[in-house]
């Protein structure tokens, strides 16, 4: 099971993108084995505006978060009292920016890896759950 960042998804989607190729390996290998994935609800805008902003094309944007939302294997969580208390505690705790805040939160509350392009993200979070780039990632599967 992961917690996958909006930047692996957006990633995944956008081909110009550096480290790209990683990223939609990722993917494929997740939805052929079925692997469970779980992410705050808060991806769905995120992805949105990345990759409308990213392509200047926003039909793009929203037939990715469609087909994102019919893959079986991903779970969204919404972002209630009890992962919003958690976060804001991971996020003073180790100086996190928010919506990150969330997606660390949301692995430590599932016991998952977090897989994120975030360097910063990575770096904060390493300190209280798993993580990975979707290379490093790669290398284990």
């Amino acid at each position: 099971m992961y917690c996958l960042d909006a930047s692996v998804l957006t990633n995944s989607e956008i081909e110009s993108e550096r480290l790209h190729e990683y990223s939609q390996k990722l993917m494929e290998i997740i939805k052929e084995r079925g692997i469970t994935i779980v992410v705050p609800e808060i991806v769905l805008p995120e992805i949105s505006s990345a990759i409308s902003r990213g392509t200047d094309d926003n039909e793009k944007a929203l037939e990715f978060i469609k087909e994102l939302k019919q893959i079986p294997n991903i779970i969204f969580i919404p972002i209630d009292r009890e992962l919003a208390d958690e976060a804001a505690r991971l996020a003073a705790g180790y100086r996190l920016r928010g919506c990150d805040a969330i997606y660390v939160a949301v692995a430590s509350m599932f016991g998952t890896k977090l897989i994120s392009l975030d360097k910063q993200q990575t770096e904060r979070a390493a300190e209280c759950v798993e993580v990975a780039t979707p290379e490093e990632e790669l290398k284990n599967l």
